[in-house]
This record gives C-alpha cells, structure tokens and sequence, in this order.
C-alpha cells in the first residue's frame, strides 16, 4: 500500500513539473512570436520606406527641364500659309499667305509680315552675330526667360526645342500694352535667330493657332 502511493505521488510530481515545462516553453514560444512579429513590422516599414525613396529618386524631373522634340511645321492651314524660302539668309518657314512683306531695315529686322488689316498683328524675323555653336551657349532656358521679361512683360510659358537638329528656345509674352507674343531663339552657322509673332490682346484667340503655327515652322537652315 505505501509503494503504491509513493508511486502515486511521484507520478503526481512529473505531471506538476511536466506543466510548468509547457508553460515554460509556451512563454518561451511566444516572446520568440512577438519579437519575429516586431523585426518583421520594422523590416516592413522598411521595405515600405526603401519603396517611397526609390519612388522619389525615379520621379520625372520638371517639366521645364525637358526638351521636346518636334518636327518642323508643314501645315498650310487651309490655305492660311504658305511656304517661304529665303536662299539668300538661309531660313525657311510657313509664311501668312495674304499680309503685306517688308524687307529688313539695317539693325532692326530682316524681314517682317503684317496683317493688312490689323497691322499690329505681325511676325518678324530678324538674326545677328553670335559666335557661339547653339542657343544654350548663350544662357539656359530659364535665364534667358528672366532677361527677356524685363523688356517684353510677364512670361507666360517657355520652353527648350529641338526641330530638326537645331535647339529653340520658345516663349510666351503678355506686356502691359496688352500684346500677346510668342518668340522663338535659335542660333546656327554663327547667327542668332530669332522669330516674333505678337498681336493684340483682343485679337490673340483667333491668331494664335496661325502664330504658333508660323513659330513652328521657322528653321534657319535650308
């Protein structure tokens, strides 16, 4: 009878030290689930930060920044314009078909189109000396915006073209004698070139598809 509760309260005391084991084992299980959990949440705003700056690195730079590439303008507009060529300055162009021509005056322009019946409504193109191989020789799109809109108003748009390999520089002007102007920069075989369009405020909507037009199209080479 005495072996057989010695055997009992043995058995009795392997159970009690068999469940403090389990219980051990499980806090040991479970402080090993919450620190995974807790390296796996860092490891996870990780990846998700690391994703955000591989996003900003990867964003497009601005707009300003770009240089479009166009192909010159051919469009006659439905008969609007018209092709020119001057062989003896070397440009071509698309030219307003029905306005009055002025040859250059010396320092001024070179040649100059106007409306026969809005005469401030007018394109003019006009070139000088530069020794320099292109444009961003001169200054970059935005700072030769910032020289030109002290003389021609506020700036409205800009931007870098490249049309037929050659680089433009395009603008956009409103002044306070509410003209509207559009004016492109190029420079090729040692000249600077430059191309106006401009016309009255009143009168920019129904000029501005032709003046933009006519911008595109201007090349000075042939």
């Amino acid at each position: 009878r005495r072996d057989s509760r010695a055997l009992l309260t043995t058995m009795l005391q392997l159970v009690a030290t068999l469940s403090t084991l389990a219980g051990v084992e499980a806090l040991r299980l479970s402080v090993g689930q919450d620190a995974l959990a807790s390296q796996h949440g860092v490891g996870r705003r990780a990846a998700v930060l690391g994703t955000a700056s591989s996003v900003a690195v990867v964003v497009a730079p601005p707009a300003r920044g770009e240089t479009a590439e166009m192909s010159p303008v051919t469009t006659r507009m439905g008969g609007l314009l018209e092709k020119y060529t001057d062989i003896s300055r070397g440009f071509r162009m698309m030219k307003p078909t029905t306005w009055n021509q002025f040859e250059g005056e010396p320092g001024a322009y070179d040649l100059r189109w106007a409306d026969i019946v809005e005469a401030a409504s007018s394109v003019t193109v006009s070139s000088s000396s530069y020794s320099g191989a292109s444009i961003d020789n001169l200054a970059d799109v935005d700072a030769l915006a910032a020289k030109l809109k002290k003389s021609r108003g506020d700036l409205l748009a800009k931007r870098a073209r490249l049309s037929d390999g050659l680089l433009f520089y395009d603008y956009e002007f409103q002044n306070e004698n509410a003209m509207h102007e559009l004016l492109s920069l190029c420079v090729n075989k040692n000249r600077l070139w430059q191309i106006s369009a401009k016309s009255p405020e009143k009168s920019w909507k129904k000029r501005e598809d032709l003046f933009r037009n006519i911008i595109g199209s201007f090349v000075p080479k042939l």
